[in-house]
Formats: C-alpha cells, structure tokens, sequence
C-alpha cells in the first residue's frame, strides 16, 4: 500500500515537472523577446547605410552592423531550440509519469 501510493505521488509529481517543462518551452517559442531589439537594429542599419552612401568612412561601421544582426539572429534561432527541447522533455517527462502510473 504505500508503494503504491510513493508511486503515485512520484507519478504526479513528473507529471507536473514535464508540463512545467512544456510550458517554459512553448514560452520560449512564442515570446518575442528579441524582435524589438531586432527592429530597432534594422531601423538604425538603415539609416547608417544611407549615410554611408555619401561617407566611405562609415564602411566599418554597416560591417559592425551586419555582424550584430547576424548575431542576433543566431541568438533568436538557439531561443527557439531551447524551447522546442523543453517542450520535447517535457512530453517525455509527461509519458513517463504515465507509464509509472500504468505499472501501478
């Protein structure tokens, strides 16, 4: 008897980890954390380049530029990888809190 109820209370317990685990990751994946950022780089590229234009000093500068936005973009596509991981442990977690009910 109180096996059983240790593996129910283990069960439920997983169980909450692996939606917690769900939830930070479809967090993850929809938040928009770094689009601002991402539109005010655009925004200021923009007018740089327009400068630039007429300035060949400013080249270094729409280098630096690209680079961070590149960077930037890397940082979203590893935000959306950890989130799709999380949500995939927390499936497993959830299958598993299953699977230690059924054996109950």
């Amino acid at each position: 008897m109180m096996v059983e109820t240790l593996q129910v209370v283990m069960a439920a317990c997983v169980f909450v980890l692996g939606l917690s685990s769900c939830a930070a990751g479809m967090w993850m994946i929809l938040s928009r954390q770094y689009q601002k950022v991402l539109k005010s780089i655009s925004a200021q590229s923009a007018k740089v380049s327009s400068k630039a234009v007429t300035d060949s000093a400013m080249a270094p500068v729409i280098d630096a530029i690209s680079g961070l936005v590149e960077a930037i973009d890397k940082l979203v596509r590893t935000s959306v990888g950890v989130g799709v991981f999380l949500c995939l442990a927390g499936v497993v977690l959830c299958v598993a809190s299953f699977w230690m009910l059924s054996m109950v």
